[in-house]
Order: structure tokens, then C-alpha cells, then sequence
């Protein structure tokens, strides 16, 4: 009779024991879904080329644009981004002036003017300028390059005193399984495709507007900062988004 009651002793202990191991558990394997949510943009640039500085040289100091002022437009270090769209949004950093900005687009030769724009600023930060979709000969054309250029207007008498910053943009035919991956993809899933396709500008076109719909979102800003330090942009990884113009 005692044998028995130690064993049934024993198994009612051993039963009490694997009864809480499933509670315990559960927080362990929980853990996994915020890893999934906290994962970089993996952005791979393309095999392209362009001339590689992305920096303006320097400038002459002036009531408008002291020494030591600099803007820096937001792309890879290959100074080139494809796009997907004739109407790309490109990005830039401009400190705190009140000089007024030029924005220009020109085909490669840099012979013929596709868009121009002058702006002004009313605080610093990161910029959007979106070049229009228009209905004549001068949209970007697919498997062409353009060069544009944003300009600090330091003194309007005297032009030679811009301060210059240039990059490249080049419209690319999505292939049929790119097509196939962004169509009715969500935000998060278009921005991962963009990236791992190596679609520069609109990578960035979407993250920034995610960032503007949800601007507390802390895993966007991560993925955001994480993207603009990955191409060499850490300088301006932290600067505010300002509305596009």
C-alpha cells in the first residue's frame, strides 16, 4: 500500500509539473515576431556607374551661403539611382539658409533642359523634389540617363558663386517578375522589393512616405537610418523630412 501511494504521489506531481511547462514557454516563442519587424531595408545597388562625386566643390563664402555651407543630395555612392517611373522624387539635405534652391534635370549630354524649378526653403532638413510626368517629348524615356542638379543661388548677380551639387537618375523596364512582386503589394513588401532590386529612388520614395504617415513609428526611423548609413549618408541619416515640394 505505501509503494502504491508514492507512486501515486509521484505521478500526480510529475502531471503538475508538465502542466505549467506550455505557459512557460509561450514568451520564448513570442519572441521571435518583433525580430521580423525590426529587419533593415537591404538595399543592392545595380551594376551601373556615373561619375562618383555627389558633392558640390567649394564655395566662395557670401551673405546667403557662408563658408563652410554644404547640401547633400541623398544617393547611392555610385551617384546614380534607377527608378521605375517618369516622374522620380529626389531627395537632398539643405541646411538652414535663405538662399533659394534651383532643381534642374537635364538629358546626359546636359544639352537640353527636361525640368526646372527654383524654390525656397523655410527651415532645414531632407527634401523631396518630384520631377513632373508631362505630356511632351521630355519625360524620362526608358534606358535613358539624365543628370540633375540642385544649386544654392548665393548671389543672384553672380552665378558662378552656386554652390552644386549633381547626380545621375535612370528609368529602367521593370521586368515581368518585378511587375508580378509589386502588383498589390503592400507598402512594406513594395519598399523590400524596390530595395533588393536595387530601384534606388523609390526605395526611398517609399520609406520617406511611410515615415510622413506614421512619423512616431521608431522601427521606421530605424529603417530609414539604417538605409541612408548602408550608401555612406550618415552625415545626414538624422536630419528631419521636411514636405515635398
Amino acid at each position: 500500500m505505501k509503494r502504491f501511494l508514492h507512486q501515486a504521489t509521484l505521478a500526480v506531481a510529475v502531471a503538475a509539473i508538465a502542466a505549467t511547462l506550455p505557459s512557460s514557454l509561450a514568451p520564448i516563442r513570442a519572441q521571435a515576431q518583433p525580430l521580423l519587424l525590426s529587419q533593415n531595408v537591404n538595399f543592392k545597388p545595380p551594376d551601373v556607374t556615373a561619375p562618383t562625386s555627389r558633392q558640390g566643390g567649394a564655395h566662395r563664402g557670401s551673405k546667403l551661403c557662408p563658408a563652410g555651407l554644404s547640401i547633400t543630395p541623398l544617393v547611392p555612392p555610385t551617384n546614380i539611382g534607377l527608378t521605375l517611373t517618369e516622374s522620380p522624387t529626389i531627395f537632398v539635405y539643405v541646411p538652414q539658409t535663405s538662399a533659394k534652391l534651383e532643381f534642374t534635370v537635364l538629358n546626359e549630354s546636359e544639352e537640353e533642359v527636361v525640368y526646372e524649378e527654383t524654390f525656397k526653403l523655410d527651415k532645414s532638413g531632407i527634401v523631396g523634389v518630384t520631377i513632373p510626368a508631362t505630356a511632351n517629348k521630355k519625360s524620362l524615356e526608358v534606358g535613358k540617363r539624365y543628370v540633375w542638379s540642385f544649386s544654392l543661388i548665393c548671389d543672384p548677380s553672380d552665378r558662378s558663386g552656386d554652390f552644386v551639387v549633381k547626380g545621375f537618375v535612370q528609368r529602367v523596364e521593370p521586368q515581368a517578375n518585378l511587375k508580378s512582386d509589386l502588383a498589390n503589394a503592400d507598402q512594406m513588401t513594395r519598399l523590400n522589393v524596390y530595395a533588393t532590386n536595387g530601384i534606388w529612388y523609390e526605395t526611398l520614395t517609399t520609406l520617406a512616405q511611410m515615415r510622413r504617415q506614421t512619423p512616431g513609428d521608431a522601427r521606421l526611423t530605424a529603417k530609414w537610418t539604417q538605409l541612408l548609413e548602408s550608401q555612406g549618408l550618415e552625415s545626414v541619416a538624422a536630419q528631419p523630412l521636411v514636405q515635398p515640394l
